[in-house]
């Protein structure tokens, strides 16, 4: 899959695990700050007015996100995290359905949310990748 036919650049791509999908595993609404959400969103704090959507449909939601060190307090275990609110792509969210994150050429932030039975669905990358 590229970024390219969603016009996303920077961007990064990751298959949901239960823990960030279904809110009976987890209601903390966080993705993990690795090194490839850090070279979209940087190593400083921020708010974002992010447009989440799911591909192929006309579900979208405009909420804010916030890219915050959880361990801010400990200058040598820096931990960040993507917050976001709870909106209704994320509300479809499964397991297995893939999020892809990144800027349009707007600087817009957003969220697409592709289901694994979608076309182009199902990449299955437990980790986070950088695409292009």
């Amino acid at each position: 899959m590229t970024n390219k036919a969603m016009g996303l650049s920077p961007a990064c791509l990751k298959t949901l695990a239960p823990v960030e999908a279904n809110p009976n595993k987890s209601n903390q609404h966080e993705l993990n700050g690795v090194i490839e959400l850090k070279a979209i969103l940087g190593l400083n704090d921020a708010r974002h007015s992010a447009i989440f959507s799911v591909r192929g449909e006309p579900i979208t939601a405009t909420v804010d996100v916030t890219w915050y060190d959880a361990r801010a307090a400990h200058p040598k275990r820096t931990e960040h995290r993507l917050y976001f609110e709870t909106n209704a792509v994320m509300e479809r969210a499964q397991a297995g359905d893939d999020l892809l994150i990144g800027f349009d050429k707007q600087g817009q932030l957003r969220c697409i949310l592709i289901p694994r039975s979608a076309a182009g669905g199902g990449v299955n990358t437990d980790a986070w990748v950088s695409v292009s």
